[in-house]
């Protein structure tokens, strides 16, 4: 099991990156969320890994510190929550929204992510509300809670902001600064929301 790398990083495509420790290229893939916070091609980086071995396939899945590969290992303990459902999860939102997400419950806010429906949703709340609330010490009651008056309207609006090209985080951070309340349909938020991006 290959717990981290610490080498040059010699390569950054949209999913993956490619990692040097000793003259070994170690293809490493990592959340859209990583790709932003990482040193320039050249320099040094340490990813702290999972390593999936399937039938015909081994991977490596990176992360830039313990707390997100901890909770990419509890994603992949759901059933029917793979390595790319886990990765989009947290790709589409920051560490403490998920966590939040889940330990409160917020089915509407999970089933925002390409890939996961309710179902999906409500079985990793089921599974995991108990267990994030040891790992990360905190009463769901302490936790912020999503975007104000989160509606199937917004979610709507998000999922249609990713199928233009947006990452799922980009979708959410934009709408987060659209004010939503005198909105009356998925349209005007999308128009508003791609004014802002300008």
């Amino acid at each position: 099991m290959i717990s981290h790398l610490s080498g040059r990083l010699e390569h950054i495509d949209k999913n993956h990156v490619v990692v040097d420790v000793g003259n070994v290229g170690y293809q490493v893939n990592v959340p859209s969320a990583t790709l932003n916070r990482l040193p320039k091609v050249g320099e040094q980086v340490k990813l702290f890994t999972i390593q999936i071995v399937r039938e015909d396939d081994i991977s490596l899945y990176g992360f830039l510190n313990k707390e997100e590969r901890a909770l990419f290992s509890l994603l992949l303990s759901v059933s029917g929550i793979g390595p790319k459902l886990a990765m989009a999860l947290i790709s589409g939102f920051p560490l403490d929204k998920l966590v939040a997400a889940i330990a409160q419950a917020d089915i509407a806010l999970l089933s925002s992510i390409s890939g996961v429906g309710r179902k999906t949703a409500e079985r990793m709340v089921v599974e995991l509300k108990e267990k994030i609330g040891k790992a990360y010490a905190i009463k769901p009651a302490e936790m912020g809670a999503g975007i104000k008056g989160e509606s199937t309207l917004i979610s709507d609006a998000i999922s249609a902001l990713i199928s233009l090209g947006y990452s799922p985080r980009e979708a959410r951070e934009v709408i987060l600064q659209v004010n939503t309340e005198k909105l009356a349909s998925v349209e005007e938020i999308i128009k508003k929301a791609l004014k802002s991006l300008v």
